[in-house]
């Protein structure tokens, strides 16, 4: 009997890649909500949530308080229409890195899935959409929902015993950025990183990920190897 593992998986530089149409649609809902061009060339998005990269941005034009979260809140108005006009119009923008359906299917059929994402949920929904790959994640936490992708992880594990009506045996972080690790520790949790995002092998190891692999196609042989050596992912369930 397979073990009971709940997959935490993050989307940009694991599952897609989005051409530099992504920061645009940032740096234009921003436009029209603030009235004036905001340069983002300059920020590190890797790893980052919606509201820790879009609530900062707002703070530094000089926008705080309750006028913030609310400038916030109409900024992921607009990246939900821009970027609805962007899947619907040139869906080849959005890249599915290698494996990414096929894991992404053995996961479903083997395991319990959930997304783990920084982007909002709507837009997470839209990027996988293309590939028919909403279906194998019914579930998530996201970037409009907290700062810290560390405080997502409860959130998600709570849903996913709610939703699949079971407790896991383990849980294990897949993403591709340094913040997918520093959240996985955070939460006393194994982190596997892909090396298909943007960060190198050598970038990623100061940050202590659990094991790293060079694409998706090598998951299935090492899960199964851990659950043959019955090696724990999680201290804490």
């Amino acid at each position: 009997m397979r073990r009971k593992i709940l997959f935490l998986v993050d989307i940009d530089g694991t599952l897609l890649k989005l051409d530099k149409t992504g920061r645009w649609v940032y740096q234009e809902a921003l436009r029209q909500v603030l009235n004036k061009d905001i340069s983002i060339e300059h920020i590190n998005w890797i790893g980052t949530t919606d509201i820790e990269i879009i609530h900062k941005i707002i703070n530094d034009s000089g926008i705080s308080g309750e006028e913030s979260i609310t400038k916030m809140h109409e900024v992921f108005n607009k990246i939900k229409i821009l970027f609805k006009k962007i899947v619907e119009e040139t869906p080849e923008k959005i890249q599915l890195l290698p494996y990414a359906y096929e894991i992404s299917e053995w996961i479903y059929n083997n395991f319990y899935p959930a997304l783990l994402t920084g982007n909002i949920k709507e837009v997470a929904y839209m990027k996988l959409k293309p590939f028919g790959m909403e279906k194998f994640f019914p579930i998530g936490a996201f970037g409009d929902e907290r700062g810290n992708r560390s405080e997502l992880i409860p959130m998600v594990i709570s849903r996913a015993q709610e939703y699949y009506k079971t407790h896991f045996d383990d849980i294990i972080v897949i993403g591709d950025s340094h913040r997918d690790i520093i959240a996985a520790n955070a939460n006393n949790l194994k982190s596997i990183i892909v090396l298909t995002g943007n960060l190198t092998k050598e970038e990623l190891e100061p940050y202590n990920p659990y094991i790293m692999i060079d694409n998706l196609s090598f998951l299935p042989e090492l899960v199964n190897s851990l659950e043959k050596t019955n090696i724990q992912f999680s201290k804490n369930r």
